[in-house]
């Protein structure tokens, strides 16, 4: 098998063999891990047989490969378990099982209709394509479905891999199982309610979980690259704002910089950036506990999970401990505090996970239990001390509820261990249990879809994954009325408080790790200048300061082992003085508005956004961020049915 031939016919492949050497990883490891993906039984059934000595799992496998006829690995894995192990010829293929949590609401896709519980059902969805539903005595469903593949030989519909070289018709259509998938789609995500402007007289405080979570930004482009409708609980403004990078000054003493922008845009509105940079801190070595999903739903996730693992992998240093914990229908140690003491145990970390298999169905809670137990084992408190998650958050045995998953973090966490989310998932993203998860287990939480989610918020962003400087940042905003009349906070619609939890430091918040940043955007509607508003209630005259100052920020925190919290602020000078940063900001509102579908810009939000888009304006404040901003653009203006 001609592997550099093979990497550099495919551009896929081949940006895949540049990351992971980007990582450090060797040439031959390079090149297996963009052409083999971990979690097949073919798979594991040839580590097994081939390389007793783990440690070299990757170069044996790479030699195997090389000396193998068939043009792809996965030709030569199955024909390899065909050689050592034949089985008998059937006339379908094994079947395929997709698990969801209820009856699904429409079986429009698949023309045919369920009538009895335990009815088995079969239609055919195309040519070669069939399927069956069926009801558990637990209640729930599961979709069966076996197909031939494009070459007439039948496989699982969880073993096909059918290659753009070798079949570029076939992958311009769309795929049934494809189809079914998104009709049977069981994303999960809170429910966000559009809040509209507050008085200043009657509010005269904005209170609110400050975070620096980009996980919404990842859902949208996954959304998008795919061509399926973003809708407005999928856009959390606030995570749409801290994707994007800021110019910014690291604080000189203190844990955070807040500072303000103030941008006029018209009809006596103004917008208020507000941008909370952390310090950068870094700890000697890791205690790290990767908790990896191995279950069924995870298949379709291999890829860019293994790219996700590789990337934590190669960021360990010597003297660094790793566990690694699996979960399926049950959870398994497969490392136990590993310490890392060359470059070359990197690779050996890889060839374990190449003898990994995903099946079964999703006991999260016991897998917690297990990593939670580990990390507590190797526990240093001079190290950075994480549990790291990567899920689509499916979970359906154990503790499964959202109440239930915050009762255990709660009770987790007093071990001091962190834990951080990665969420992954086109169709069954759960992301409102995995917002519980890390909000609860003082971490932070992404998701990633792509190699290019990987490399945005795993490997630029990995200190501020594994390193909690800070927990339970809030942020709290009071305007002077003399200067505004009314406001409203863009974005945070989950994340809003009351004025008396700002100080109570019973209420939890969100955490911020090295060097990461969180945005805010208001926009607010002046007061008439030395105006006094009228006010017919009988013991309430307003009364207005003579401040000059339009306002003040505060941001309370606890140390990341403490539960007393410090105080931050700045002052809010009333006079227009707006950066790139500003702009950059209202930008990426107006189009997270357009996503939304939302009513909530106005004439002068419009005009901007329009202005912002013709020939190409927004160049002059993308900054580090035009391959982002242009990447959101394209998906926008090819992918999506809105257009702008």
């Amino acid at each position: 098998m001609n592997l550099p031939a093979l990497i550099e016919e495919n551009e896929s492949i081949r940006a895949k063999y540049d990351y992971y050497r980007s990582l450090g990883y060797t040439d031959d490891a390079a090149a297996v891990f963009s052409t083999v993906t971990y979690g097949d039984e073919e798979l594991v059934s040839l580590v097994q047989k081939l390389t007793p000595d783990k440690t070299r799992t990757i170069s044996d496998l790479a030699a195997w490969l090389k000396n193998r006829p068939e043009a792809r690995p996965d030709e030569a894995f199955s024909n390899y378990v065909e050689e050592n192990r034949p089985r008998p010829s059937v006339e379908e293929s094994p079947e395929f099982c997709l698990e969801f949590s209820a009856a699904p609401p429409s079986w429009a896709s698949a023309k045919a209709q369920p009538t009895m519980a335990k009815e088995s059902v079969k239609a055919c969805m195309a040519p070669t394509v069939a399927y069956k539903a069926e009801e558990s005595p637990t209640g729930r469903f599961s979709l069966d479905c076996s197909y031939s593949a494009l070459a007439g030989r039948s496989r699982s519909a969880g073993s096909s891999r059918a290659s753009a070289a070798k079949a570029p018709a076939a992958r311009s259509r769309r795929s049934p199982l494809r189809a079914l998938a998104e009709a049977l789609s069981t994303d999960s995500y809170e429910t966000i309610e559009e809040k509209s402007a507050k008085s200043v007289f009657t509010s005269p405080t904005s209170t609110f979980r400050m975070t620096t979570s980009n996980a919404s930004m990842g859902i949208i482009f996954n959304q998008l690259r795919n061509g399926r409708r973003v809708n407005l609980n999928q856009v959390r403004i606030e995570e749409v704002l801290n994707y994007f990078d800021y110019a910014a000054e690291a604080p000189e003493s203190e844990k955070f910089r807040i500072s303000t922008e103030l941008l006029p845009k018209g009809d006596s509105k103004k917008l208020l950036y507000i941008h909370a940079q952390a310090a950068e801190e870094t700890k000697g070595h890791q205690n790290i506990v990767l908790l990896l999903d191995v279950s069924g739903s995870m298949t379709s996730k291999k890829e860019v999970t293994q790219e996700a693992i590789a990337t934590i992998f190669s960021k360990l240093k010597t003297g660094d401990k790793i566990s690694l914990v699996t979960y399926s229908s049950q959870d398994e140690t497969v490392l136990d505090g590993y310490e890392i003491r060359s470059e070359q145990d990197k690779e050996t970390l890889m060839g374990i996970l190449y003898g990994i298999r995903i099946f079964g169905g999703t006991f999260g809670s016991a897998g917690i239990e297990t990593a939670y137990k580990i990390g507590a084992s190797h526990y240093h408190p001079d190290w950075n001390n994480q549990v790291i998650l990567i899920t689509d958050g499916d979970l359906n045995f154990g503790i499964t509820s959202k109440g239930g998953l915050e009762k255990l973090i709660e009770q987790k966490k007093k071990s001091n261990l962190f834990l951080s989310v990665i969420g992954t998932g086109l169709y069954n993203l759960m992301d409102d249990k995995l917002q519980v998860l890390s909000k609860h287990g003082n971490g932070t939480y992404c998701v990633v879809n792509s190699l290019s989610d990987v490399e945005e918020s795993i490997n630029r962003h990995y200190i501020a994954l594994t390193n909690i400087i800070a927990k339970d940042v809030k942020a709290q905003v009071e305007f002077n009325p003399r200067f505004v009349k009314a406001y409203r906070l863009l974005g945070f619609e989950n994340r809003q408080l009351s004025h008396e939890d700002f100080t109570n430091d019973a209420v939890i918040s969100e955490p911020y790790g090295s060097g990461s940043h969180g945005v805010a955007l208001y926009e607010l509607e002046m007061a008439a200048e030395n105006s006094t508003p009228a006010s017919d209630l009988k013991y309430q005259t307003p009364v207005l300061t003579d401040s000059d100052e339009l306002g003040t920020v505060k941001i309370r925190y606890k140390e990341p082992l403490s539960e007393i919290s410090h105080p931050v602020e700045a002052t809010i000078f009333n006079k227009d003085c707006a950066t790139a940063n500003a702009l950059l900001a209202y930008l990426l509102y107006c189009i997270s508005e357009k996503l939304r579908g939302s009513d909530k810009l106005d004439a002068a939000d419009e005009a901007f956004l329009a202005d912002m888009l013709t020939d190409r304006k927004y160049r002059e404040i993308a900054g580090t961020n035009l391959e982002k901003l242009e990447l959101l653009f394209d998906a926008l203006y090819h992918n999506s049915s809105r257009k702008y």
